[in-house]
């Protein structure tokens, strides 16, 4: 019984550190060295990156009509 709650004790410990330093790690890529974007900058980077998207699709559609305008009338 002892040993179980001192191995439990220890798995908490290590799980907490690991969360602790995945924490510090993020924030030091985000904020002193520039090489990890922040959540905000990352969610405008894929909110552009959909609105790109789906203005490929509107232009496809586009160009597919004019080219079937376009060979019809030949």
């Amino acid at each position: 019984m002892v040993l179980e709650s001192i191995f439990r004790a220890g798995q908490r410990w290590h799980e907490e550190t690991l969360a602790t330093l995945q924490l510090n790690i993020a924030e030091f890529l985000q904020d002193e060295t520039r090489d990890l974007p922040s959540i905000i900058e990352a969610e405008m980077f894929y909110e552009q990156v959909t609105k790109l998207q789906c203005d490929e699709l509107v232009l496809t559609e586009k160009l597919n009509r004019l080219t079937a305008q376009t060979t019809e009338g030949n």
